[in-house]
């Protein structure tokens, strides 16, 4: 016997807030699996370059040399991972609104005591997506990571001592950004979303006379 396909309700429309939520993931995996296909193909051509022995002066630093190598490797695996990561979270995210219009309105008070990923996965988000987003916040730092190492052991090879100070400072700086991503100690308490009503919900039937 035939599995009944599920009844999909073409006028649902995902409440504000979590519209407002899943757009911000959509367009930031989209942004995302761009940029990690860009670094790819930097790395290609970085390591094409790195492997050309005319560009060194100082090929008897071996050792330097064989982790830059390494380092263009992995960097050029992260970027590649990293961009399947968002390929997968942006259909993830993409497929959200259907499987919500496919289910009843799990939030009938409009008020959702939890966090924006659990809001997610009530509306239709599977559970897997919280390990392929740290998957893909991982290999994309991890690229970065490994870019900028890069850059810093050519430069410590080829350079003058003033170049390699410099350039290891703008460095330091230049990644600063990533450690906003670096997961800091918070409180436990639970935080309350308030779900904007649909055209279906009015906030005045929320609220009551």
């Amino acid at each position: 016997m035939p599995l009944r396909s599920p009844r999909t309700n073409v006028a649902y429309e995902l409440p504000s807030t979590v519209k407002s939520l899943n757009e911000g993931w959509l367009s930031t995996c989209q942004t995302a699996a761009a940029v990690s296909g860009l670094f790819a193909v930097v790395e290609v051509l970085l390591l094409a370059f790195i492997k050309d022995p005319v560009h060194y002066t100082h090929p008897h630093k071996h050792a330097a040399i064989q982790a830059l190598r390494a380092f263009s490797y992995c960097a050029l695996f992260f970027s590649c991972s990293a961009a399947i990561s968002s390929l997968v979270l942006t259909d993830e995210f993409g497929e959200l609104p259907v499987r919500a219009s496919r289910k009843a309105d799990p939030i009938k008070q409009g008020i959702f005591d939890s966090s924006s990923a659990s809001l997610l996965e009530v509306y239709g988000a599977r559970r897997s997506w919280r390990w392929v987003m740290w998957h893909w916040l991982f290999s994309l730092m991890a690229a970065v990571a490994c870019l900028v190492t890069q850059i810093l052991i050519y430069v410590w090879i080829e350079e003058s001592l003033s170049v390699q100070i410099t350039v290891s400072c703008v460095a330091c700086f230049g990644i600063l950004p990533l450690l906003h991503f670096v997961p800091m100690t918070r409180s436990n308490r639970r935080s309350s979303i308030i779900i904007a009503a649909t055209s279906s919900q009015t906030v005045g039937s929320m609220t009551g006379p």
